[in-house]
């Protein structure tokens, strides 16, 4: 087949073959780039389950996007041959690294933690892999992990059965070609035949585990039955009876993950990867614990001298001979503890103050305060009635940098005393001091419309751009943070999620190394190797630490409580690391109230506003259902953010999705109401997604390597809007609602960010963010601006007009026929803008909102972080 064309897939040379296909390295002509391609032979077509497995991968890898897990670009068929098109990963795989003295300590560990990672990704999507085993791992020349061949994953979320799978026999597993998977890495309940989830790829993984160490498999038996047999009913010696130096504690490890009963062992990826990483840092400073060697003595005369030398040490100088302890866990403190919200943190040089933010015993303003990290009373520095906030120690400690709302950067002795002022500008967001303390970079819009960038401001004053974010960027570049020697710099950049970058100060060479994440609070070098940031991918924000090469992805830091943002790390003389970070907690909830019609006269309330969705968690999205009886919203009460609905009085509240990943939301209600789409970053990129109005399987719908979010649905229910980058910049697009899906459709060419269909199927409203809101043709024509400026993230189309809040926090309805803007209502407290928090029924007469009804934070502080 070598020269033969797929497609416009070029094979080129054969990898290898197995009993289901074989594997071609091929040229994509029309990308012109080099892949893999994994062909299905075709006398297995015939075959319907090796065929459904041969798609099941394909969609399984499709839906994940991870550092460590191949990458699947295509599946399709071409004269009469299936296929699949794949990222082209050139290495070797682990059981061709093992020796027979197993692996060296250090590359174990790396190489597992990154395949638990990979697999912690994939349990999140719902998705097990099922044939883990060291053929199926392969380590890059980097040494970065690649988790292939998801052939016989399947979603954990089981589609329902039909009455006859119900009634159907199971074949014995031990028949020839009934059991799926590789024997010897099987779990018993795999083995058995029996349901499965997640936790038997943790049994899997254990069994790579042990081979990784002992270089011996840790079941393997003459025959199928032999090794069937002893995984149901043996256990394994210890791998450090097997290879010299295991640590005891991967002994525990792998002892733990092939226990029989799934319930005894680890039950997440996620506390595995945990244990492999706290393994791997004990075992890098020396401290991990080792096996005991016990060796005969050749007389009784060593006997002897040993016994007298610990008479000896015994009475001299016990504490000299003792093995050094294992460092202490991190462990968070509150560093602050007043009433309001305390927040950006900033260690004076030697690390014994910390500069802050705090709007006050009263919480009425920000204002830049400065506390001995060892307690006693903040000494306040400022006192404008201006919002002060953001203070950044000097490196040479003499003075501290704050941002005054709309004023610009100010500078004063962390003394107190008379400030002075830096620059001006009224939208700087963030700064950070250069090593030397001659300047500063900042984060601020040039002008209304223009995202924000990073600049370098002198302390002359001068002041020269860093960085041009792309206008689809939406709110820019925020969050600098300079590298110990200066030469580089960090920056968040909010795309339809934000990411980390990194670029060299002349602003060259921008890299991005984060893609799954949510929005960044914060960021700061730990070392010249490794960054620390702040992000929510879980629904409750964490900090989290990532290599600048790109070798591994980012890992959570131990010891750090939920809700984590805006860290800072000093070093003291002759002392440990200290590092402090704010931890918010804060209260979303849903409300809503009925109003009378604008149309017929003045707005009145007929209900006062209340709260009809509330947890000690948080709920946001509010959305009603085309009847208005039924709200769907999106809740972090799970310990993720997932969708959820209820009745429109908040009764009868239930989970529809569980995907478990960074963040689900968005939900739009189908026009028959019988389907919820949303986005989820459950496959790595902001994907759409749509479920059962009553739950079920969700089911994923855009594949590009783009963001997409904020769906909603035509009128007719045939077509889904979306906002997505796929194109450089944001647009709106538009894909068929029902299967099979067809590629999307661009709909907008000058901007879009989110869009409504008009009831009446004729009009396509969607905003270009502060640019106002527009109408265009949906049978095409010429786009035609409908208000200015844009509503801020939160309207709603209704048969007549448009509802919205504007940034008062007004509610305000314009009438487009008439053009005129009717006061409906004030909402008190704050309201949400980075998620969609606003919904009107269609007849105009309800209306909800999500609004911050409590928000507090303090700063901790990570006592023994390394």
């Amino acid at each position: 087949m070598k020269g033969r064309t797929l497609l416009h897939y070029e094979l080129l040379d054969k990898l290898g073959e197995g009993g289901m296909g074989a594997i071609w390295q091929a040229r994509d002509t029309r990308l012109n780039r080099i892949v893999a391609i994994k062909t299905l032979r075709a006398d297995k077509v015939a075959d319907s389950q090796r065929k459904r497995r041969f798609v099941q991968e394909a969609q399984s890898a499709s839906a994940l996007n991870h550092p460590n897990i191949v990458t699947i670009h295509d599946i399709a068929s071409d004269k009469g041959l299936d296929f699949i098109v794949m990222e082209l990963v050139r290495g070797k795989t682990i059981d061709q690294l093992i020796s027979r003295r197993g692996m060296r300590l250090n590359d174990l560990l790396s190489y597992a933690i990154q395949t638990a990672d990979a697999l912690s990704k994939a349990h999140a999507a719902g998705i097990i892999h099922h044939d883990l085993k060291p053929g199926n791992i392969m380590v890059t020349e980097e040494g970065r992990v690649k988790v292939l061949d998801f052939g016989l994953a399947k979603l954990t979320e089981p589609a329902t059965p039909t009455e006859d799978d119900e009634n159907r026999t199971l074949t014995p597993p031990t028949v020839d070609g009934a059991i799926v998977g590789t024997i010897s890495y099987m779990s018993p309940e795999q083995a058995e035949g029996k349901r499965v989830d997640a936790r038997s790829d943790i049994f899997s993984f254990g069994a790579v585990l042990y081979e990784m160490a002992a270089g011996a498999r840790a079941f393997h038996g003459g025959s199928k039955l032999s090794t069937l047999s002893a995984i149901l009913r043996e256990n394994p010696k210890p791998p450090s009876e097997w290879a010299a130096g295991v640590p005891r504690d991967l002994d525990k490890i792998v002892a733990r993950c092939l226990r029989k009963d799934p319930a005894r062992r680890y039950q997440t990826m996620t506390d595995l990867k945990l244990a492999l990483e706290d393994l791997k840092e004990d075992s890098e400073s020396g401290i991990a614990e080792q096996p005991v060697v016990a060796a005969k003595p050749k007389s009784r005369l060593p006997l002897v001298a040993a016994a007298i030398t610990v008479v000896l040490a015994g009475v001299g100088g016990w504490y000299f001979l003792r093995s050094p302890s294992k460092p202490m866990r991190p462990r968070a403190i509150p560093l602050t503890a007043y009433p309001g919200s305390e927040s950006h943190p900033s260690f004076s040089p030697d690390g014994n103050q910390v500069a802050f933010d705090w709007n006050g015993e009263k919480q009425d303003n920000y204002d830049i305060y400065v506390k001995l990290v060892s307690g006693g009373a903040p000494l306040r520095l400022t006192t404008n009635p201006a919002e002060d906030t953001f203070p950044a120690w000097s490196p040479d400690g003499s003075q501290i940098a704050f941002i005054r709302d709309g004023s610009g950067v100010y500078l004063i002795s962390p003394l107190g005393g008379r400030e002075r002022k830096l620059t001006n500008a009224p939208t700087i967001s963030s700064l950070a001091w250069m090593p030397d303390g001659k300047s500063l970079l900042i984060s601020l819009s040039e002008k209304a419309a223009v995202p924000r960038a990073i600049f370098q401001v002198s302390l002359a004053g001068d002041i020269r751009k860093l960085t041009t974010p792309p206008q689809s960027s939406v709110i820019g570049d925020l969050d600098p943070a300079v590298s110990p020697d200066g030469q580089s710099m960090a920056f968040s950049r909010a795309l339809s999620a934000q990411a980390l970058f990194v670029s060299k100060i002349t602003g060259i060479e921008t890299r991005r190394f984060t893609k799954d994440f949510g929005e960044i609070h914060g960021l700061v070098w730990i070392n010249a190797r490794e960054i620390l940031f702040a992000s929510g991918p879980r629904g409750a924000g964490t900090l989290w630490r990532v290599p600048v090469d790109g070798r591994l992805a980012p890992q959570p830091v131990s010891g750090v409580e939920a809700d984590a943002s805006y860290p800072a790390i000093v070093y003291p003389a002759k002392s440990p690391a200290r590092l402090a970070y704010v931890r918010t907690t804060f209260d979303y909830n849903i409300w809503r109230m009925q109003i009378s019609d604008p149309e017929i006269g003045p707005v009145r309330t007929v209900t006062a506003p209340s709260q009809v969705i509330t947890s000690t968690r948080n709920e946001w999205s509010p959305q009603f259902s085309p009847d208005g009886k039924r709200i769907a919203f999106e809740s972090d009460r799970s310990g993720y953010r997932e969708i959820w609905s209820s009745n429109s009085d908040g009764s009868n509240q239930a989970q529809l999705t569980t995907l478990a990943c960074a963040r689900s939301g968005s939900p739009r209600w189908s026009p028959d109401g019988q389907q919820i789409a949303f986005d989820s970053l459950a496959a790595g990129d902001n994907d759409i997604w749509i479920i059962g109005a009553e739950g079920g399987s969700p089911k994923r719908l855009t594949m590009e390597p783009s963001n997409d979010a904020r769906p909603s649905w035509s009128s007719d229910g045939r077509w889904i809007y979306f906002r997505s980058d796929r194109s450089g910049d944001q647009q709106i697009w538009k894909i068929p609602s029902a299967e099979p899906y067809k590629p999307a459709v661009q709909v907008t060419r000058n901007g879009g960010f989110e869009a409504f269909e008009s009831i009446d199927g004729k009009l396509l409203y969607f905003l270009k963010q502060v640019k106002g809101l527009w109408s265009l043709p949906v049978e095409g024509g010429d786009e035609t601006l409908v208000l200015e400026p844009a509503p801020a993230g939160n309207w709603a189309v209704t048969e007549n007009g448009v509802y919205f809040i504007d940034s008062q926090r007004k509610i305000q309805y314009f009438n487009f026929a008439t053009r005129k803007l009717i006061l409906v209502g004030t909402i008190e407290k704050p309201v949400i803008t980075f998620t969609p928090g606003f919904s009107v029924t269609r007849d105009g007469r309800w209306i909800a909102w999500a609004q911050l009804d409590h928000e507090d934070s303090d700063l901790m502080l990570l006592e023994n972080f390394h």
